[in-house]
């Protein structure tokens, strides 16, 4: 009986004399569950302290704290980033959980449909031990097109689309950029949500920007502009003040007509997706 509890007790002395071993929690998840191809995926990362005491997840030069694992569901390895993905430090206090978020790219080029699995090994202070996430899914896809326009830019030719996407029960549209040769996606944002009362109007100014003006709910619109790199550079609500709604050209460039910018009153609740909110 004597020798059980030495052996107890030499148990407990070892573990407690581990740093932290399977007491930092890490999770992660996808923002959303579908992308469309092109789009910068994005991450959020949860670490929790079940420790007494705080803990500090620090990358030296060449050693992150925190590896990444992405493949996608049929390729027999994993995929191989390009550039080294960028982790903030972190201190988490005793009992206490820190998230943050992380784009893909550009360590992580995602130019391919399908499935993708992600990890993460976090890394722990004694830079030996380490603790391996949940295994999470998402979806990348080209959706459905709604319209595509040929262009030839800085020496390329570029299909420019507005693509489709149903995510939670509602329609979502998406700017996309694809090389027309090599048909490798270049870029891709989202551009707005969609309520199919009007057909989205689209354009291409004389810079080759895509421009955007669909109905978003019965009252509002969105306005958005993607350039030719698949990234959204404008992004505004309107209402509607009378009149046929459209896009039309003037000399001064791509033109909404029979609506304006919207200006939430004070007090009101949004009831849409704000112009830095992600859908």
């Amino acid at each position: 009986m004597n020798r059980i509890k030495l052996v107890i007790t030499a148990l407990l002395g070892l573990l407690a004399s581990l740093p932290a071993f399977g007491q930092l929690e890490v999770r992660v998840e996808p923002l959303r569950r579908d992308y469309i191809l092109g789009e910068n995926v994005r991450m959020r990362i949860m670490v929790t302290n079940h420790t007494d005491a705080p803990t500090s997840l620090v990358s030296t030069p060449g050693r992150p704290w925190l590896y990444m694992h992405i493949a996608r569901r049929g390729d027999s390895s994993p995929l191989a980033p390009v550039a080294s993905p960028r982790y903030p430090n972190l201190t988490i206090p005793p009992g206490a959980h820190k998230n943050f978020e992380i784009e893909l790219e550009p360590a992580y080029r995602l130019r391919t449909e399908g499935v993708y699995s992600v990890s993460v090994t976090l890394r722990l202070p004694d830079m030996d031990t380490t603790y391996t996430s949940n295994n999470a899914t998402f979806n990348v896809n080209s959706g459905g097109e709604v319209q595509s326009f040929r262009v030839q830019v800085r020496g390329q030719r570029l299909i420019l689309s507005v693509r489709s996407m149903l995510l939670k029960n509602q329609t979502l549209l998406f700017g996309q950029v694809m090389n027309a040769d090599t048909h490798i996606v270049q870029g891709a944002c989202f551009l707005a949500q969609y309520l199919n009362f009007m057909k989205p109007r689209v354009m291409l100014d004389s810079a080759q920007n895509l421009h955007l003006l669909c109905q978003s709910t019965p009252k509002f619109f969105t306005y958005s502009v993607m350039n030719t790199y698949g990234q959204r550079s404008e992004y505004k609500y309107m209402r509607q003040v009378g009149g046929p709604v459209d896009l039309i050209s003037t000399g001064k460039g791509i033109r909404c007509l029979g609506v304006v910018p919207y200006e939430k009153p004070k007090g009101e609740k949004a009831r849409f997706h704000s112009a830095t909110e992600r859908p």
